[in-house]
């Protein structure tokens, strides 16, 4: 009998463990994915003066906010800053 219900045991563990591994997952994809909004949206309201300021331009908010590090810079660098501000 005992043998019965630690097989049963190991047949309901896997597959409730698979559930919230995927919840787990899917939650953590899901605040990633809001960080990145967020991200974007305060980039987005941003003027384009700031955006050249920081290094960047309008059309690299997205790759910024996902994290590319080889994104490809658009804005142009004023060369008398010496990379002071």
């Amino acid at each position: 009998m005992t043998q019965h219900i630690l097989v049963l045991s190991n047949y309901l563990r896997n597959p409730i463990e698979g559930l919230v591994g995927l919840l787990k997952n899917w939650n953590a994809g899901y605040q990633r994915n809001k960080k990145v909004r967020q991200t974007i949206r305060e980039l987005s309201a941003l003027s384009t003066a700031e955006l050249n300021d920081i290094g960047i331009g309008r059309c690299d908010i997205y790759a910024v906010a996902n994290g590319h590090r080889d994104h490809k810079r658009a804005a142009e660098v004023n060369s008398n800053l010496g990379g002071w501000v």
